[in-house]
């Protein structure tokens, strides 16, 4: 799931490919509550992967994030 995560990102975040990093955080890859907004959207959307922001807010890294995605994923 985390390259997923990171393709995510990359295309649709615009966020700096050399950044995202499993052990990155939020705030170093320049994800704010917006941002992470929108990720919870194209999660589920695209992925059918139900989760809320304020469960993403709540992790420290973005494996945390690949994690929590992989535990949600239907099917999963």
């Amino acid at each position: 799931m985390y390259d997923v995560l990171k393709d995510i990102l990359v295309s649709d975040l615009h966020v700096r490919e050399k950044d995202v990093v499993p052990t990155a955080t939020r705030d170093e890859v320049g994800l704010d509550s917006l941002a992470v907004q929108e990720l919870a959207t194209v999660l589920n959307e695209r992925f059918g992967i139900e989760v809320h922001d304020y469960e993403l807010l709540d992790t420290r890294t973005l494996a945390d994030v690949a994690r929590l995605m992989a535990e949600r994923r239907p099917g999963g």
